[in-house]
């Protein structure tokens, strides 16, 4: 019983990840996508200016749907609003296979992005509430393994597929995810916080049988923290709650603005030519697999050495990389590198690493461990917003700063934040291993007061 149990909690983290899995389809498109381009492959013409507005109507669709996703997910479930990805993500890739338009793509790139932002804000909601806490940090990974999975499947099949082709495959995906998602269940969480138990009981007894010791738990749990209405308000006004959200929304501002982003939508612009041993394009498949099979290696880790040290370490290591990447650049304007040029391949793809060991997913876990429930649907839409703002702003400076000052200035950007948000890490997040929704609450509770009793007993 218990490992079919497990099993269904494995079954429905991949089925409502595969809505992340789609939006990382989405974010891989255009390294996938911009040699077509280019090389007039597509059947539409656009200039630098166009592409880089189809590349960031994605962030724009990302930006606008969280809060609205926040409302739904709270007024009619988790299991229907993502259900409701399945529709938006089908047009969304049926736009660029039957409309050859530039108008189609900006429109197909804003839906990826509202499918997108309102995956951030629901399933790691939804996959925080329907895990065991023993797993709760491994299945929450997966969440990021998709995403990662979704770019690494357009940076391979794009290059040996026409334009047409590849947008035509992609369209397949939120099919399956609609039909495999319609027999997952409800999460307890939710239906206990509008008084329905009774199907709660049922839902937890198809995630995992068990007594009814852990349901009283999530009850009492649920009473606890609904004990006032969750507001935006209360999000920002609560002090617990926003040291919650400035210790997700810092790591958050990490994971898009430092650098990430414009390293994938941008590869072939981010590597020197001409590239050592093999072409660039096997470089930036290469950034796709590392992404991926690291993600795996974060996710063994992260129920074992914990959250916050991976964070420090990811941030921190992100910084130095960065600052490296930038160095070569900034030495290449005063002499000849060209022997050297192997360093900003390393760099790039020790990037892919190091990101997809901390930074990569741990914003998510913290998310859906941190924030209790009655806010958590808000503070879920204030994460998905940061993640894309973040993006959106790290997109559109990449071509203009590294264009006009040299790549060396947008890479050293991309340093000061890393390292800046790795050093907030450490003076702000807590560690949630292993740790239920209770005890986490009593820990931010008493974090505060710990903190100034530690400095009274260092003086005595």
């Amino acid at each position: 019983m218990a490992s079919n149990g497990l099993a269904k909690q494995i079954f429905a983290t991949i089925s409502a990840s595969l809505s992340i899995f789609i939006a990382g389809c989405w974010l891989g498109w255009p390294a996938a996508t911009t040699d077509k381009f280019l090389n007039h492959q597509t059947g539409i013409e656009v200039t630098y200016p166009q592409l880089s507005w189809i590349v960031s109507c994605m962030d724009i669709g990302n930006v606008l749907s969280p809060i609205p996703a926040g409302f739904l997910m709270d007024r009619f479930g988790r299991k229907k609003t993502v259900i409701f990805l399945g529709p938006v993500f089908i047009v969304s890739w049926a736009l660029p296979v039957f409309l050859n338009h530039i108008w189609a793509l900006y429109l197909a790139r804003f839906l990826g992005g509202v499918g997108k932002g309102v995956s951030y804000t629901v399933v790691p909601i939804f996959l925080g509430e329907i895990a065991g806490v023993k797993i709760r940090g491994a299945l929450s990974s997966v969440f990021t393994i998709q995403l990662a999975a979704g770019m690494l499947f357009e940076l391979v099949v794009g290059p040996i597929v026409t334009y047409k082709t590849l947008n035509a495959i992609s369209a397949v995906v939120p099919v399956l995810f609609f039909i495999l998602f319609i027999w997952i269940a409800e999460s307890p969480y939710y239906l206990l916080k509008n008084g329905r138990r009774d199907q709660a009981a049922k839902c937890l007894g198809w995630y995992r049988a068990g007594d009814d010791s852990e349901l009283q738990l999530m009850e009492a749990t649920v009473q606890e923290e609904m004990m006032n209405k969750g507001t935006y308000s209360e999000l920002f006004t609560n002090k617990k709650n926003l040291k919650v959200l400035f210790i997700v929304v810092s790591a958050c501002f990490s994971q898009r603005a430092g650098g990430v982003s414009s390293l994938i939508a941008f590869g072939s612009l981010s590597l020197p030519d001409p590239s050592p041993l093999v072409s660039k394009s096997n470089y930036i498949v290469l950034f796709g697999i590392l992404h991926v099979a690291l993600s795996f290696v974060g996710m063994s880790l992260v129920d074992v050495v914990g959250r916050k040290p991976l964070l420090i370490l990811s941030e921190a290591s992100l910084g130095v990389i960065t600052f490296v990447y930038g160095l070569y650049f900034y030495v290449g304007m005063y002499t000849d590198v060209s022997q050297y040029n192997w360093v900003p391949y390393a760099c790039y793809e020790m990037f892919s690493v190091m990101y997809a060991l901390g930074v990569g997913f741990i914003p998510v876990v913290f998310l859906g461990e941190m924030l209790p429930v009655n806010v958590r649907a808000h503070g879920s839409a204030v994460m998905s917003i940061a993640l894309a703002f973040s993006s959106l702003v790290s997109n559109k400076m990449y071509l203009f700063v590294s264009t006009t000052y040299g790549f060396h200035v947008i890479l050293w950007v991309y340093t000061v934040v890393n390292l800046v948000c790795a050093f907030l890490a450490y003076k702000m997040a807590l560690e949630t291993k292993g740790k239920t929704f209770l005890e986490i609450q009593n820990m931010l509770e008493n974090s505060g007061k710990n903190g100034s009793e530690g400095k009274i007993n260092a003086k005595t």
